[in-house]
């Protein structure tokens, strides 16, 4: 029989639902069901989770799903400390076991991303999911008018090729649980407000950010997890956003997104000499 048949009998199902968790160029895959289903040449893991339905309501609050999952899932894991540098997409498709293993016979019912996880008792998580809509209807952010540049370094309004300010550096030193010594630094730039970024064994992206700099002392966001003296990582630059360090440091003034010559006076003061 195929899944559509089946799901128009009156017992002849036997519903499972398939999870794929995709992080980079991980993955892992799940199913509510007792026994590994394989689809799509790829294995679905038994596992004990649940989720508490899926809601097409058109309110992004309302279509959150939630996931209950064992503490010590694969997944899970990454949200522990310190979240995932990249998002990690989640598509549920529902299945019947011992279909055949074809496209049609597992439909996609969901797409999203985790956006957070809560370790809300012992040995369980629950894993908080937005669909994409959701993210897609998520109001942007705005130019502002305004003296400071409003890009991001390096982001394609900025045009600033990221690749011409990495320094690659060896941390010497775990200084405490906010702290780490690196090896080298370019001295003529700011490392306030940019990052270090490394990769894991399995390929996924690992970034801090940087909040401090005094020589190759750097206080970084979020803590020091996952990094230890021998680590190599990359080391990019942050923007106070001024048009000084625009065209003295990085040379791009005509990127400059920032009004320098605003006025001083605003025209809702009531100044009449506006």
């Amino acid at each position: 029989m195929a899944f559509i048949d089946i799901e128009k009998s009156i017992a002849a199902g036997r519903p499972a639902r398939l999870y794929l968790f995709e992080l980079d160029s991980v993955s892992w895959a799940f199913t509510s069901a007792d026994r590994l289903i394989r689809f799509g040449a790829r294995d679905y893991h038994p596992a004990a989770l649940t989720d508490d339905g899926i809601r097409l309501t058109g309110e992004a609050s309302a279509d959150t799903l939630t996931l209950t999952v064992p503490a010590d899932l694969a997944p899970a894991l990454r949200f522990a400390g310190h979240p995932p540098a990249s998002e990690m997409f989640l598509t549920i498709r529902d299945t019947h076991y011992g279909l055949p293993d074809a496209p049609e016979n597992a439909l996609v019912v969901w797409i999203g991303t985790v956006v957070s996880i809560r370790w809300t008792r012992p040995g369980t998580a629950e894993m908080v999911c937005e669909n994409l809509s959701a993210s897609m209807a998520r109001p942007a952010l705005r130019l502002n008018y305004e003296r400071n540049c409003p890009h991001a370094l390096f982001d394609t309004d900025c045009r600033t090729g990221r690749a011409a300010w990495r320094i690659d550096a060896e941390v010497t030193d775990v200084v405490d649980g906010l702290r780490v010594k690196l090896s080298t630094c370019n001295p003529d730039v700011s490392y306030a407000g940019g990052y270090i970024e490394w990769f894991s064994s399995d390929g996924t992206a690992n970034r801090r950010a940087i909040e401090a700099q005094n020589g190759v002392d750097f206080d970084l966001l979020s803590g020091t997890q996952g990094i230890a003296a021998g680590l190599r990582v990359a080391l990019y630059p942050g923007c106070d956003g001024s048009r000084a360090t625009c065209n003295g440091i990085f040379g791009n003034l005509d990127n400059y997104g920032g009004f320098a010559h605003m006025p001083g006076e605003s025209p809702f003061e009531n100044n009449q000499f506006f």
